[in-house]
């Protein structure tokens, strides 16, 4: 599996919001062992919710969003 990295933006498959977007701050190991991905609301960064990353990285659940490529320069 390829561990997806911080900044990346994921969009909860359950939600109905349409800017429901998650931004990945970190992936870390908690004392249980699991790893785990922190993520933050790209709309309110003070909206924060920690998950296993195998529910993240799980298309059933969230699925990535591709970051938008910047305009070519003139």
């Amino acid at each position: 599996m390829k561990l997806p990295l911080p900044g990346q933006r994921f969009r909860n498959v359950a939600s109905r919001l349409r800017d429901a977007e998650w931004v990945l701050a970190k992936i870390f190991t908690g004392a249980d062992g699991i790893e785990y991905a922190s993520l933050q609301s790209s709309t309110d960064p003070t909206r924060r919710k920690t998950l296993a990353l195998s529910i993240v990285t799980d298309p059933r659940c969230f699925t990535p969003i591709e970051s938008q490529a910047a305009p070519a320069r003139q």
